[in-house]
């Protein structure tokens, strides 16, 4: 039915059981199915809008409100700068611009490996680490182009 492995299929089941009603797995499945396939497709939502027995349009709903979830498949190492007033005045599109030269790729884009993708993100409540950065959901703390830097070699 879905792209999924055996496994994975009782791991998003195990969400439709994880709390008094089955809806409330689904931002969790979700997620997971991101990690899993590093995007939400068509096909993904068909299998969870019949899991969670909720139209496709309903998932279809929850799958794009949330930016954490992505269309087009994201990179392994998902990079995410935050644009918030504070992280944008502690300079933001420098760090942007940083990671555009040391990826080759514009704001949105996938490495051609499938590696790397960098974009944008709302505020990450993360002020007092502006300009703030996150790796796959992960706050990284302030960055500089010296931290984009280092933080790219330890990732490869």
């Amino acid at each position: 039915m879905g792209a999924f492995t055996s496994e994975q299929e009782r791991t998003l089941k195990a969400w439709t059981r994880q709390y008094p009603y089955a809806v409330m797995g689904l931002l969790e499945a979700l997620r997971q199915v991101q990690d899993w396939h590093h995007c939400v497709t068509d096909e993904d939502e068909e299998y969870l809008a019949e899991l969670f027995q909720l139209t496709r349009a309903r998932i279809h709903e929850v799958a794009t409100f949330f930016p954490v979830f992505t269309r087009k498949p994201a990179g392994r190492y998902r990079i995410g700068v935050c644009r918030g007033l504070s992280c944008s005045l502690a300079g933001a599109d420098k760090i942007c611009d940083c990671l555009r030269a040391e990826l080759g790729l514009r704001e949105g884009e996938t490495t051609s490996d499938g590696k790397w993708s960098f974009e944008r993100t709302e505020c990450l409540g993360a002020c007092d680490h502006a300009p703030a950065l996150i790796v796959n959901d992960e706050l990284k703390g302030q960055a500089s182009e010296q931290r984009v830097a280092l933080l790219l070699e330890e990732l490869k």
